[in-house]
């Protein structure tokens, strides 16, 4: 059984996000990764944070999916066919999808859950990944946290918090704020950038349990003043979702990612 759920708005999506405890995706993405976004929907329809699984899944974890449980909505890719120009045909992403699929340990019953190895992440896996180079400091700004241009980024010596300066430099390079064609924008929308950037670093930091090193509080009021204030549009605001999922992803060995599978 399931229950149609309501799609929620990007701000909603965001803020539920920010409110995710510290390493909730350890939890959640036991045994298929789920994407910061499905995991506010997670919380969205169930404030028990625990595993979750197909119903395939389950049954391939040797768990039967108990009589009455109601089955919760993620968002799927989906994706259409699209012929290239030799002819030959290749899928494109087009959308997604709100399918309810997921259901937690707690709606099954079966073996022992296996044993699990929390991922780490890697900072050279993560830069070699996104083909980003950390460069010497040389800003004459001393007051200046870090910087980022084009792929490079540098972080200064004696910046508060280096690991958190580093994923919002590295954030403002994904979102694609330190293009050449794109630098002159930043004065004219510095709030909108910073906003994203610090969106996503804030996601980062709290997903791989780093809160203690940066001022979580202060980061997070910061967002949601924005929030409050001058609206971003829903494309800024699943560019913070996607930015922080990416560099996430770009820093953990590979796992399983896709979340369509075993959907249906």
């Amino acid at each position: 059984m399931s229950e149609k759920l309501t799609p929620p708005s990007p701000s909603e999506l965001l803020e539920t996000a920010l409110k995710l405890p510290g390493r909730a995706g350890e939890t959640y993405s036991k045994f298929r990764t789920l994407s910061l976004g499905n995991q506010a929907l997670m919380m969205m329809q169930s404030q028990i944070i625990e595993p979750q699984e197909t119903y395939k899944g389950w049954l391939a974890l040797n768990r039967q999916v108990k009589k009455g449980s109601k089955a919760k909505a993620i968002y799927v890719p989906m994706f259409r066919k699209q012929e290239k120009d030799n002819g030959d045909e290749e899928k494109r992403l087009s959308g997604f999808k709100l399918v309810n699929c997921m259901f937690g340990v707690s709606d099954t019953e079966g073996d022992d859950l296996p044993e699990y190895e929390p991922l780490t992440w890697s900072k050279e896996c993560a830069l070699g990944a996104l083909a980003i180079r950390e460069v010497d400091y040389e800003s004459l700004n001393g007051n200046a946290q870090g910087y980022s241009k084009g792929r490079d980024f540098a972080i200064n010596p004696v910046a508060a918090y280096p690991f958190k300066t580093m994923q919002h430099e590295l954030s403002h390079i994904v979102h694609g704020h330190t293009t050449e064609e794109r630098l002159p924008e930043y004065q004219v929308h510095r709030g909108l950038y910073e906003f994203e950037a610090e969106g996503s670093a804030y996601l980062i930091m709290n997903e791989l349990g780093a809160t203690d090193q940066f001022d979580a509080e202060e980061s997070r009021h910061y967002i949601q003043q924005w929030l409050q204030g001058e609206q971003p549009d829903e494309k800024s605001i699943r560019g913070v979702l996607a930015t922080a999922d990416k560099i996430i992803k770009a820093g953990r060995p590979a796992v399983q990612v896709d979340e369509q599978a075993d959907a249906a």
